[in-house]
Order: structure tokens, then sequence, then C-alpha cells
């Protein structure tokens, strides 16, 4: 009978600790698949070319994550920025000239208005180089996924 009531004490106590790892306090929920599985719906006539996994903490001023893109003179690109569910805030997905964050090209988020933007369609003037860059609306911590992609 000693053995039985060890054997539920440690269901019980392993059964707690699978379940913390796995609630938003204990591990990171944030994979991205879901929210890739989203955009790839998302996409239309466009092609994926990258995506990005962001994981943003909190902080003042916003923590971002930025990457160096390669753009194309005469082509059209389609950016996503997909929102983990589970986010207090949107995240923000801006095209920066530099990595300085020296002229905004595009954005998915309007400060003025507070709208946020489901994509950012973007028609390229001039060959380069570029920053795309990710934040949390007010630095507020999350996570997501962006895509970047071009027109077929």
């Amino acid at each position: 009978m000693k053995k039985r009531g060890y054997f539920i004490l440690a269901f019980i106590i392993i059964g707690g600790l699978v379940s913390f790892v796995s609630s938003p306090l204990g591990g990171n929920k944030c994979t991205g698949d879901e929210e890739y599985a989203i955009g790839l719906g998302s996409l239309g006539a466009y092609s994926l070319i990258k995506d990005y996994r962001v994981n943003l903490k909190s902080g003042d001023p916003a923590p971002n994550e930025n990457f160096m893109i390669s753009l194309k003179a005469g082509l059209k690109y389609r950016f996503l920025p997909i929102n983990n569910p589970e986010n207090k805030k949107k995240m923000i997905m801006s095209i920066y000239m530099n990595q300085q964050k020296g002229m905004m090209l595009a954005t998915s988020y309007n400060k003025a208005t507070g709208k946020h933007y489901p994509t950012i369609d973007f028609a390229c003037r001039t060959t380069g180089t570029f920053y795309v860059f990710f934040e949390m609306e007010d630095g507020e911590k999350g996570c997501g996924v962006g895509m970047f992609s071009v027109a077929n």
C-alpha cells in the first residue's frame, strides 16, 4: 500500500512539473509554428523569401531585433508581422534605410492613429541593403513571426 502512495505522489509531482513547463510562466510557448502557418495563408500572390522568429523582452527604450535584407528596384514585396495570440500588445515591423533607423521606409503601425496593419506592401524603387526591425508596442514583451516575401 505504501508503494502505491509513493507512486501517486510521484505522478502528481511529475504532472505538476509538466504543467508548469508548458505554461506561459514556466516555458516559452512561442515557437512561431502557429504564427508561421497563419502567415503562409496570408501571402496571397507572394512567395516567401524568409521568416524571422522574434521573441522580445520588455523595456524602455523598447527592445528590438533587426535583420539585414536585400531589395531590388522594380519588385513588389510584402512584409507580414504575425503576433502570438498571448501577446498583450502587437508586434511592429518596420523597414529602414540603415541600422541606425535613419529613415523609415514603411511600418506596420501608425503611431498617430494607433492603427496596426496586417501587411506592408512595398514597391521598391532603389536596389540596396535595408533593415527590417521588430519591436513590441509600448516596449511590452512578446513574440511572433515576421515574413518577407516577393510578388510572383
